[in-house]
């Protein structure tokens, strides 16, 4: 008898599982120890970078277009790439020269420095300054733009183009043929990504060009391999963090 109702019990256990397993997926995380995440409860109106997570896949068909001038040697990028206005010199922050230099005092560049890395990039490539991440970010700092553990304030972008010398404003038509008819008139883009194949929730990147077949050539402060990769300017679009703010998640610049 015990028997019986053991095997029943078991039976009506196993009957359960099944059901439970059916109505409510899980996902194992494979990974041996949880990693603190730089990036959780950001405030919408700051963003980090998110240290590069994602490596992104060839867009289909797309074969990347050769750099110029590339050299990575001992954690030091030397690139040059083709952009709508010029020749743009990339930085990366993870760059072994800066990629210790803290952000505010506190804020290692690698991790949150993507805005002024972008900024540093565009600034350097089309004024007359000269400028690498440690300077735009010590800018950032002291124009209060840098927020403590969290990254850059999103009027940084428009802001910091201004005050050196570039015409910055927000960018409203986010569909693929706005973006495209901007870059083939002469500006380039600085998105502010959400979550997908660049972030976990926030960072900033270039659209630098256009490409046949409503593609998009970025550069990814972050990580070089997305810069290397042809964008489908649609996915981009659907990836922007729709929550930025001073006229965001896009903003069109050129020089004055």
């Amino acid at each position: 008898m015990k028997k019986k109702i053991i095997c029943g019990f078991l039976f009506l256990t196993i009957l359960f599982c099944i059901s439970y397993s059916q109505t409510h997926p899980f996902t194992f995380d494979s990974s041996s120890e949880e990693k603190p995440d730089p990036e959780s409860d950001v405030p919408s109106e700051v963003t980090v970078s998110p240290g590069g997570q994602y490596t992104a896949d060839l867009s289909p068909g797309a074969t990347p277009e050769p750099l110029e001038n590339t050299a990575v040697s001992e954690g030091q990028y030397t690139l040059s790439l083709t952009s709508s206005i010029g020749t743009l010199t990339y930085y990366n922050q993870s760059d072994s020269r800066w990629a210790d230099y803290l952000y505010g005092g506190s804020d290692p560049l690698s991790v949150y420095g993507c805005g002024p890395t972008v900024m540093a990039m565009i600034v350097n490539s089309f004024t007359e300054h000269t400028c690498q991440p440690p300077d735009m970010a010590a800018w950032a700092a002291d124009n209060h733009y840098w927020s403590s553990g969290f990254g850059t304030k999103h009027e940084f972008i428009p802001e910091s183009a201004s005050a050196f010398g570039l015409h910055a404003e927000s960018f409203q038509d986010l569909t693929a043929e706005g973006v495209m008819s901007e870059l083939k008139s002469g500006h380039i883009l600085v998105a502010l990504m959400g979550p997908g194949h660049f972030s976990d929730s926030g960072h900033f990147i270039i659209i630098t060009d256009d490409w046949p077949g409503n593609q998009v050539r970025v550069a990814d402060p972050a990580r070089l391999e997305r810069t290397q990769t042809a964008w489908d300017v649609q996915i981009v679009l659907d990836e922007l963090l729709t929550t930025a703010s001073a006229g965001g998640p896009v903003w069109t610049i050129t020089p004055k």
